[in-house]
């Protein structure tokens, strides 16, 4: 037996508990986001160390068994079980992972599964109500339904925060709302409009490095729609390991070449910003220009210039690489393709 669900109305969170008489009304505003969405959250558990918690919350955007979640220690683990909202227990796989947006796509062999559409953010406006569904504190385990807030959208942002005492790479665009969803078990849930469409996915747990409080965030849809649309980065090591023989043969032992010049700013927090581009070069044309931050590349981590020059070698004249960089403000993301120096 599990404990019913608690009814915090000063906070907006609604209880759904045993299944009882259903009303006659019409179902309010959350109970028709639920019946249409609600069947397509999953309930995670994987790897746990130290203050990492082992679960967590994802959602099906294909009938073929596709979950969204958040890139954590839960889905760094060899065994992922994936919880359906039918009750059924199934091992899921990493298929792809998204180091700057911490997104991770997992998949389950099933099919014929309930799957959330995603639209776009912008047809929500400040002051419009928002639903976000997670399994807080691991609650629900079987076929019990996750917990259900719902909030009002409050301001659209890019986030500045901290996860523990670490910086926060991800500083793109971000809803926030005032749903307090910064609890153990709700990242990776989805965030819904009150028609029940997907239009986000709830953050982690981070504070504001403004405020040093905790943040209500969820990554709007666009964001995980173009995580999606990406390629996969489950074989970087393919793509991006050593060449073959045959390949090396052709190139005839040519080493890669991109054309930029990383320099090392910061001292704890070290970044790699672009120096200098060579006129002509693979990276001006794609173009890469001086004072852009590469975050990464084919979905690897670059924290300084000595990861750039680790990560160029493992690359062959002829690939393509993707970067992800950042530019003022935007986070931009560039296909270069390798020459040969």
């Amino acid at each position: 037996m599990f404990l019913a669900r608690l009814i915090v109305t000063c906070c907006g969170l609604l209880a759904i508990g045993a299944p009882g008489p259903r009303p006659s009304a019409a179902p309010n505003t959350v109970g028709r986001a639920l019946q249409r969405s609600g069947g397509a959250v999953v309930k995670l558990y994987g790897g746990r160390i130290g203050r990492e918690h082992g679960y967590g919350t994802g959602f099906l955007v294909s009938p073929d068994g596709g979950i969204v979640t958040s890139l954590s220690l839960l889905v760094a683990g060899r065994n992922i079980r994936a919880v359906l909202d039918d009750g059924r227990e199934l091992d899921a796989r990493v298929v792809r992972t998204d180091e700057y947006r911490q997104l991770a796509l997992l998949k389950v062999d099933a099919k014929d599964l309930p799957h959330l559409e995603l639209m776009s953010s912008e047809t929500i406006r400040i002051g419009d109500t928002v639903i976000a569904l997670g399994n807080w504190f691991k609650i629900a385990e079987g076929r019990e339904p996750v917990s259900v807030i719902r909030g009002i959208l409050s301001l659209r942002t890019n986030l500045d925060a901290r996860r523990l005492s670490q910086g926060f790479d991800y500083r793109g665009p971000v809803l926030i709302y005032d749903a307090i969803t910064s609890n153990p078990g709700s990242s990776g849930g989805p965030l819904l409009d009150v028609e029940g469409r997907c239009i986000g996915m709830v953050g982690r747990i981070v504070e504001s490095a403004n405020t040093n409080t905790r943040l209500n965030y969820a990554l709007p849809s666009e964001e995980i729609m173009a995580f999606l649309s990406e390629e996969a980065t489950a074989n970087i090591d393919e793509r991006a390991g050593p060449t073959s023989a045959s390949s090396e043969q052709e190139q005839g032992g040519a080493q890669p070449y991109v054309g930029i010049k990383i320099s090392r700013l910061g001292y704890h927090n070290v970044s790699a910003y672009v120096q200098r581009v060579r006129p002509g070069s693979p990276a001006a044309e794609a173009g890469i220009q001086a004072d852009d931050l590469i975050i990464s590349i084919n979905g690897r981590r670059i924290h300084d210039a000595a990861d750039y020059k680790d990560l160029l070698e493992s690359l062959s004249p002829g690939q393509s690489a993707r970067f992800v960089l950042k530019r003022g403000p935007k986070v931009i993301t560039l296909d270069v393709q390798i020459g040969a120096q």
